[in-house]
C-alpha cells in the first residue's frame, strides 16, 4: 500500500477539507508515493513515538495534532511551511506524517460528537463552525444533574481526575444546558456564553474565567487532551476495520 493510498483512504472518512482554514492537516511530513511498511495512530509526535516507529519498522505515523511547523518569510509578502524540533527527526529516519487535528474535531461521529455521546447530550446543535453544517462545538440538553455529579460524569467519561472550575461553577443549582469542544475551546466561549449553563472544554485562558463568572456561565476545563482522546480512539478503531489491520494508538497518559 502506498502512503498516498491511506491519505485518499483517510480523506474518504475524515475529509480534510473540513478543517479549519488555517489548520495544517493531511501529509506533512513525507512523500505519498512511498511504500507504508506499518502504520500507528499518535496524539502527538514525541520521542516515544519516534523510537516505536524506528524500532519497529513503522513509516507512517497519524497524529492528531500537527507536527512542530513555523513559518518562515522568505519575500516581503510570503511565507513557507518549515519543519522545526521533533519533526525534522521524522523527517530524517523517513517517517510519514498525517495529521488530521480539526478535521476530525468536526467530522461525523469525530471529536465532538463523541463527547455526545459520552455525555448523553440531546437535540446537540453546532457551533465554532467551519462552514454552515460542520464545526468543532456542540450545545444541547442533558438530564438535569448538580454540579458534583456532573464532575463525577466528566471525570468517569474522560478518564480524568484533572477538573478545574470557574468560581461561578460553585454556585449552579442545576445543569441542563451544557457546551462541549474538544481541545481548546477559549476562542469560542463568546458563541455560547449566554446560552449554555456549562462550558466544557480543553483549555481556557483565565481571561474567560472571569468573564464567564460575570456572565454566570460556569466552566470546567480538564486536560486538553483528555476531550480528544476518546474521538481518536473510535478513529483509529474505524482505521483497523478499513484497513483490516491492527493500528496502535499511542497518548501520554501524563497528560489524560
Amino acid at each position: 500500500m502506498k502512503v498516498s493510498e491511506l491519505v485518499d483512504t483517510l480523506n474518504s472518512f475524515i475529509p480534510f477539507k473540513q478543517a479549519f482554514e488555517d489548520d495544517k492537516v493531511g501529509l506533512l511530513i513525507g512523500s505519498d508515493s512511498q511504500d507504508i511498511s506499518g502504520v500507528i495512530v499518535a496524539h502527538d509526535l514525541e520521542g516515544s513515538v519516534l523510537n516505536y516507529c524506528i524500532e519497529n519498522n513503522i513509516n507512517v505515523v497519524i497524529s492528531y495534532h500537527p507536527p512542530p511547523i513555523q513559518e518562515t518569510l522568505i519575500s516581503d509578502d510570503k511565507y513557507v511551511d518549515e519543519l522545526i524540533g521533533i519533526s525534522l527527526d521524522f523527517e530524517k529516519h523517513n517517517i510519514n506524517v498525517i495529521s488530521l487535528h480539526t478535521a476530525q474535531d468536526v467530522v461525523s461521529g469525530g471529536n465532538a460528537e463523541t463527547l455526545v455521546e459520552l455525555l448523553n447530550i440531546r437535540d446537540s446543535k453546532i457551533f465554532a463552525k467551519t462552514d454552515d453544517n460542520l464545526g468543532a462545538g456542540r450545545i444541547g440538553i442533558i438530564d438535569k444533574i448538580s454540579g458534583k455529579e456532573f464532575i463525577d460524569l466528566v471525570e468517569n467519561k474522560l478518564n480524568t481526575k484533572v477538573v478545574r472550575t470557574n468560581a461561578y461553577f460553585s454556585q449552579i443549582k442545576e445543569i441542563e444546558k451544557i457546551a462541549v469542544l474538544p481541545g481548546s475551546g477559549t476562542q469560542f466561549i463568546d458563541e455560547i456564553i449566554d446560552e449554555a449553563d456549562v462550558f466544557l472544554t480543553g483549555d481556557i485562558s483565565h481571561r474567560y474565567f472571569l468573564i464567564s463568572d460575570d456572565k454566570k456561565l460556569g466552566l470546567v476545563q480538564v486536560n486538553h487532551i483528555s476531550t480528544e482522546i476518546p474521538g481518536m480512539r473510535k478513529m483509529a478503531n474505524k482505521l483497523n476495520n478499513e484497513l483490516n489491520m491492527d493500528v496502535q494508538y499511542f497518548y501520554n497518559e501524563n497528560y489524560e
